[in-house]
């Protein structure tokens, strides 16, 4: 039973991830196009009679390319949060079909799901804003005559790729700054709503399955990982426990948890799942959930060492 149970939370969280790295493809997408739009507008403008009348004129398309990125963003982010929010909430019921138990959960409200598309929506608004700014100051150089537009775009067409710009030529890296930040909001958001609406389907189920648990599962990245995650892995608490604190003090609920330091979510893969006895030992779920994750990354690290 448990293994049913187990290959059914592991495909909610696999096409759950898959939905993450999609929504942030598409959001690099987007901010690719426009920079590409306001590449091709610097390099018709005159390099020699470059005037605060070109200026004024530049930044208004400019802001026109953005403020159309930025809607086109937070319409498919907002959908991307939606789906999120929706496969949070049928974790636990599609866990517990599998084990076969019969639950009902009651509704659920969506304030919070609103609240945190405004939240999201305004971190988008403000790598726009900020975007803007820093190519208005690269633009008003070029009035004062100390770069023409052509250098402009220069930089911009450089700025998102992935090598090390040169020092003191082009200034700093602008569209790569952007991407990076508009690709850490949407996989932090798209997985927070995610875990927000499971913690809250969780606590919805309490007095209908009063052995009901969490367990924190981590994401496995090889790139340092954050040791109190990495020791997280597996734990068990109880519903509407904290699952560690940090050093300042501050309590984690669970990953992504709004409440915790920056430092504890940002770039997070983790998730926390429910956890019944009706789905077996906790300590057999989960070596049966990272036996099936080994297994379903064995085939990646054997691609990479063929590339290698």
């Amino acid at each position: 039973m448990a293994l049913t149970v187990t290959d059914k939370i592991k495909s909610i969280l696999a096409t759950q991830k898959r939905n993450e790295s999609l929504g942030a493809e598409r959001v690099l997408s987007l901010l690719d196009e426009v920079r590409r739009q306001i590449i091709a507008e610097l390099v018709s403008m005159p390099a020699g009679s470059y005037s605060a009348y070109y200026l004024q004129s530049s930044l208004s398309s400019i802001q026109k390319h953005l403020v159309d990125w930025e809607s086109t963003v937070t319409r498919e982010l907002g959908a991307g949060l939606t789906n999120s929010w929706e496969a949070g909430q049928s974790l636990l019921p599609m866990a517990a079909e599998a084990a076969g138990m019969a639950l009902r959960l009651p509704w659920i409200s969506t304030h919070t799901l609103d609240a945190l598309k405004d939240f999201t929506f305004g971190k988008i608004s403000g790598v726009s804003g900020d975007l803007f700014n820093k190519i208005k100051g690269e633009l008003t150089l070029g009035v004062l005559g100390q770069k023409t537009p052509q250098e402009i775009a220069g930089q911009l067409a450089e700025a998102i790729k992935d090598h090390k710009l040169p020092v003191n030529k082009w200034g700093s890296p602008i569209f790569k700054s952007a991407a990076e930040r508009a690709e850490v909001i949407t996989g932090l958001e798209m997985g927070r709503a995610f875990s927000i609406a499971t913690e809250l389907s969780i606590a919805a189920a309490q007095e209908t399955l009063p052995d009901l648990k969490r367990m924190w599962l981590h994401a496995g990245h090889p790139n340092a990982p954050r040791q109190s995650h990495l020791h997280m892995h597996g734990q068990v608490r109880k519903v509407g426990a904290a699952f560690y604190d940090t050093s300042a003090g501050a309590k984690v609920f669970y990953p992504r948890d709004p409440q915790a330091p920056i430092s504890e979510v940002i770039r997070c893969g983790c998730t926390h799942i429910p956890w019944h006895p009706d789905f077996g030992s906790a300590e057999s779920f989960k070596n049966d959930f990272d036996e099936k994750q080994e297994a379903a990354n064995k085939p990646k690290r054997l691609n990479k060492q063929q590339e290698a």
